[in-house]
């Protein structure tokens, strides 16, 4: 009999069925949680009045916190509707995945890894004040962004990727070329065709003597890979972490904080980030959406550093002791050479809530862009507060432009999107569905001199739960080709009009506001 290979192994029934058996574990522990409060709340209902009427009250008072807390607002009145809807079950339910809190142990780990990664990231007050004086228009994006602990560069090389194909064509060959470490994070590493190119050069390097590191998410790879995958890399002379095991934070509900974050990084002169994860969507190889459209950038020069941090900082997180180890050495200092521009690489999560460098910045792109703001995103699931921006900024002249995908990835999804159509295109916004299939770019672009690439989608996951990353450029040459491919998707979208919105059925409008009024509870 044929040996088999670790791939025809790994892509076995028998390593399906241990995929399938853990998922479905984890799913009847969350539903055998949720009924057991459907149990307690039958139960107090029934022999309990006095108990049942002090959480009632208790219930009220948690809306009564919700309305006053600093939070997003479609979250909030979520989960008022919810608590005020069953006030026993919704408040314990709150309690449990809406008031998410890590326990001591955690938010010590936590706090280690984000202080000792920023101890790297001194910011250079000479170029934030050379930039105020420059571009006093744009100063606010940077200057908000260093409050955050993220410096601001003027020494990196930019190439621009618009598409999937592109990027991962530049990565292979800048994976080739490395000689002393490759450091790699997604949110989705799924087995196919892309998986097989990467991972060859992987062990190869491995083998070579190249420190190769790999760090995804658990939920992000659920039915693309093993459940053993970690230990399946590490035989292989990888290093390798999963981020936020599924099954360690099943009764705090911590397991809806993942990381989205897209990094990778060779030899501290070359970095990579941008909406791309390694799947074979993502060039277009098996796409059941149509054409997969996407976006990603290479860095080269002294803003590798903050990536590199980054990646470290979500390293450590994820480490099995919860250790910071000594870096330094990853982090290099090499200016690139005939460089123009600004360039600053910056990370979000949960642990910034309510004040959100990525949500500030697009906030302030919305505020503060003159002449034009244009946007891709694969979900337009936002709040009243910043759909307000959009509309503000477009009364007032700026050419606001906001493209999303024809074939949404999930049927909700679409409705949702659809149900903010009215008031955005009321007040002028003119939104665009990518007719071809699905765009998954992540981009901004204000007034033609600044702009952002990164993992952060318009919705309450990106803005508020997940780990995100990107890159604010400012006067780069690149921005001229963000634009250009934002302007070439617009050719092949159709534009939504007012007639179009008038045409949607009853019913669609009906859920559509429905799973907008749950969107931040999903």
């Amino acid at each position: 009999m044929p040996h088999k290979t670790d791939a025809e192994k790994r892509r076995s029934p028998a390593g399906a069925f241990q995929t399938y058996l853990r998922i479905g574990l984890i799913a009847a522990a969350i539903l055998f949680q949720l009924g057991l409060l459907l149990l307690l709340n039958s139960f107090l209902q029934a022999t309990s009045a006095l108990l049942y009427l002090l959480l009632d009250l208790l219930a009220v008072a948690t809306v009564f916190f919700l309305i006053n807390k600093h939070d997003s607002s479609a979250c909030r009145i979520a989960w008022i509707v919810v608590i005020l809807v069953t006030p026993v079950f919704g408040l314990t339910l709150y309690l449990m995945w809406g008031h998410v809190d890590m326990n001591r142990r955690e938010h010590g780990r936590l706090n280690r890894a984000f202080d000792a990664g920023f101890a790297h990231l001194e910011t250079d007050g000479g170029a934030l004040e050379a930039f105020r004086a420059s571009h006093p228009e744009q100063a606010p994006y940077a200057v908000g962004l260093a409050a955050s602990r993220f410096p601001l560069y003027v020494d990196t090389d930019c190439r621009y990727f618009s598409s999937g194909e592109a990027y991962f064509d530049a990565l292979l060959a800048d994976l080739e070329r490395a000689e002393t470490f490759i450091l790699m994070e997604y949110f989705i590493v799924a087995e196919g065709v892309l998986w097989d190119r990467i991972h060859d050069v992987l062990r190869r390097k491995a083998a070579a003597g190249v420190e190769v590191r790999l760090l995804y998410d658990d939920v992000g790879c659920f039915f693309k890979i093993p459940s053993d995958f970690d230990r399946l890399l590490r035989s292989e002379g990888l290093r390798a972490a999963v981020f936020n095991p599924a099954h360690r934070f099943i009764s705090s509900f911590y397991l809806n904080y993942r990381n989205h974050q897209k990094i990778v990084v060779i030899d501290g002169r070359v970095a990579y980030t941008g909406g791309v994860n390694l799947a074979d969507e993502y060039i277009n190889v098996d796409s059941r959406l149509g054409h997969w459209k996407d976006a990603g950038i290479r860095l080269q020069g002294s803003a590798v550093r903050s990536l590199s941090v980054i990646f470290f900082q979500m390293w450590a997180i994820s480490s099995a002791d919860g250790t910071t180890e000594d870096y330094t050495p990853y982090l290099l200092r090499e200016p690139a050479r005939g460089t123009s521009g600004w360039v600053q690489p910056y990370a979000d999560g949960p642990a910034n809530n309510p004040s959100n460098p990525a949500l500030d910045l697009i906030r302030q792109a919305a505020g503060g862009a003159r002449r034009r703001l244009w946007m891709t995103s694969p979900y337009l699931i936002i709040d009243q507060e910043l759909i307000a921006d959009f509309c503000l900024a477009a009364r007032g002249g700026v050419d606001v432009r906001i493209v999303t995908p024809a074939v949404p990835d999930h049927w909700y999804v679409g409705l949702v999107n659809r149900h903010h159509y009215r008031h955005l295109v009321e007040s002028g916004v003119r939104i665009f569905e990518y007719s071809p299939g699905f765009i998954h770019s992540k981009l901004l672009l204000a007034d033609d001199r600044c702009a952002t690439v990164g993992s952060v989608n318009l919705d309450f996951r990106s803005l508020y739960l997940h780990y995100e990353n990107g890159v604010f450029l400012c006067d780069t040459p690149v921005i001229e080709d963000i634009r250009r491919d934002i302007e070439e998707a617009m050719a092949v979208s159709h534009e939504i009009t007012a007639e179009d919105i008038r045409r949607y059925p009853l019913a669609q409008k009906c859920l559509g506001a429905l799973f907008n009024l749950l969107s931040p509870l999903m």
